[in-house]
């Protein structure tokens, strides 16, 4: 080797390794409130060309006796499960022991559903079956704690709720909507065709091949307690949960396991080892109309920032899971948390993205300039107030404008303060979001001179919202008692003072009236639809949320 070409490749690794001591000073800082035993915390990982270039544990495992979170710490992955018992379907499909286009009839033949459901429709998530932990709750009995009794957080009660229903939330293959059902179904799936318990049968054709010994789905005959944090915005809450159903949660796994399990993706090792079964499993389903649905064998398939990413998360209420891909360039980003603050999770595992594309990402695809004006302060409180949407599938969205320090802001959540609006003229505003891509909100007047606000979203989204009308409404119209009639499923609906709340058991929603009839509960964000009869009375309500649809019940007195 030549001097020159041995000063080269020495410049280049000192300029790597700095490079590399950089963004890892970047990380330590982005995780900085993560990084005390005095709350919860979690592990981080970075794989560039199937090498491991960050890990650390930060936080604790458990504050009360101060056990730091470890590498080897084992954290419960939630939805993140999903790519594994979709894995199963694919090695199963591999193996020809069953289809994606086989009708689930052929293994439910006593679901009353008239539509053809189909393998491929529960694995992207275009079956259209409502929600069955929803069902459970609505129709089973609530404790004292407003959670369903463990006698219902099973398998088969969940079946028995869906075994009643007939109506879908949408017909099959017309949207796709995240349901955690299809996962429960896929996962009994496996053990009807395998003849194994979904934990066996991932065991032997996933974990122990691939040498994953720190991963298993915790089913009722495991009962693994885990330990993680419930976070409400100011304090933390230990709590534990010890396994049940699977195959849409309820997975345990180790931060080495899951960069196993990501390098796997490049090099397969599974089932015949066909080095495209991923390509494979990992491509977009399609709805009726030929558009993409976003979602795979259990990922959601997109873009970012120019580049394509496969990437998942999860949140059973304790803990947080989120692996992002962006194959073109070979890079994973993996962060597990002992703590609900999913939110806090996946910003910060995307900000990681960001640093090791940064040299690579696509400008911002906005490249708008704008001159703002002052405007005064009876200006900007004319403009203040909630406004509503319903779309043509019936679901809801809220908008909440407010102005503090001389400055308007918008959100679609009641409890967060959202993006500053910056006025280019009196009524025309933009906001920024954190991806640097701009809102652009117009004010507006209808026919009947009520304000409007108009949202643009990158020249795609384009919505109009309505100034709810509280005074509208009369909330004693609406006191009873709602039964639906195929789950026996009973809401109660209390009015008090104008303000009503719609009841199961000690769960209570308040509801936000858009306008007479039609309310919004922010917890789920479902719309409270009331029905009439001829003579003006209220004789019924229908539900509709966005994995629960057109839910009817009747009043009962």
């Amino acid at each position: 080797m030549t001097f020159q070409r041995y000063l080269i490749i020495s410049i280049l690794f000192v300029f790597k390794l700095e490079s590399g001591l950089c963004q890892a000073e970047k990380i330590d800082s982005l995780f900085k409130d993560w990084d005390s035993l005095n709350k919860p915390g979690g592990v981080v990982a970075v794989i560039m060309d199937g090498e491991v270039v960050y890990k650390k544990a930060y936080g604790a495992a458990d504050t009360k006796s101060g056990i730091p979170n470890l590498i080897s710490t084992p954290f419960e992955l939630a939805s993140m499960a999903k790519q594994f018992t979709a894995t199963c379907i694919g090695l199963l499909e591999e193996q020809d022991k069953l289809s994606k286009e086989d009708d689930i009839k052929k293994y439910y033949p006593e679901l009353r559903f008239s539509e053809n459901i189909r393998i491929k429709n529960l694995l992207d998530h275009t079956s259209g079956i409502r929600e069955a932990y929803v069902l459970a709750v609505l129709s089973g009995k609530v404790n004292l704690k407003g959670q369903l009794p463990k006698k219902y957080q099973t398998k088969e009660y969940l079946f028995k709720t869906l075994h009643r229903e007939t109506d879908l939330n949408f017909k099959t293959g017309e949207e796709m909507v995240y349901t955690n059902v299809n996962y429960i179904l896929l996962g009994d799936i496996v053990e009807k065709v395998s003849g194994m318990k979904l934990k066996h049968f991932a065991d032997s054709a996933i974990f122990r091949p691939l040498k994953m010994s720190s991963t298993f789905f915790n089913d009722v005959e495991s009962k693994t307690e885990t330990v993680g944090y419930s976070y409400n915005g100011k304090r933390f809450k230990r709590r534990s949960t010890s396994g049940g159903i699977v195959g849409d949660h309820n997975l345990i796994s180790t931060i080495d396991d899951l960069i196993i399990w990501s390098n796997n993706f490049y090099h397969n090792k599974l089932g015949k080892s066909d080095l495209n079964l991923f390509d494979r499993l990992y491509l977009s389903g399609k709805l009726n109309n030929g558009e993409d649905t976003g979602y795979g064998y259990g990922v959601f398939v997109s873009s970012y920032k120019g580049f394509n990413q496969i990437y998942h998360g999860g949140d059973n209420g304790i803990h947080t899971s989120i692996m992002i891909r962006v194959p073109d360039k070979k890079l994973v980003v993996i962060c597990l948390a002992n703590s609900s603050r999913y939110d806090d999770n996946e910003r910060k595992a995307y900000k990681i993205v960001d640093m090791f594309l940064e040299n690579s990402l696509e400008t911002s695809k906005t490249s708008e300039h704008f001159s703002y004006v002052n405007l005064n302060k009876t200006q900007l409180s004319s403009k203040t107030g909630l406004f509503y949407l319903i779309g043509k599938n019936g679901l809801g969205q809220l908008r909440k404008i407010i102005l503090e320090n001389e400055s308007l802001y918008i959100s679609d959540n009641l409890n967060v303060k959202g993006l500053k609006l910056n006025p280019i003229s009196e009524n025309y505003f933009v906001a920024e979001n954190p991806s640097k891509e701009f809102i652009h909100v117009r004010f507006l007047k209808d026919s009947t001179d009520k304000l409007i606000l108009h949202e643009i979203y990158l020249d795609k989204v384009d919505l109009k919202f309505s100034l709810c009308n509280p005074t509208e409404i009369q909330s004693r119209d609406y006191k009873g008692t709602y039964i639906n009639e195929s789950t026996m499923a009973k809401i109660k609906v209390k009015a008090k003072n104008q303000k009503i709340k719609a009841r199961k058991g000690i769960i209570q929603i308040p509801l936000i009236p858009f306008k007479e009839d039609i309310f919004y509960a922010t917890q789920n964000d479902a719309v409270f639809l009331f029905d009439r009869d001829s003579a003006g009375q209220v004789v019924g309500l229908r539900i509709n949320a966005q994995d629960f649809r057109n839910f009817k019940l009747k009043r009962a007195d």
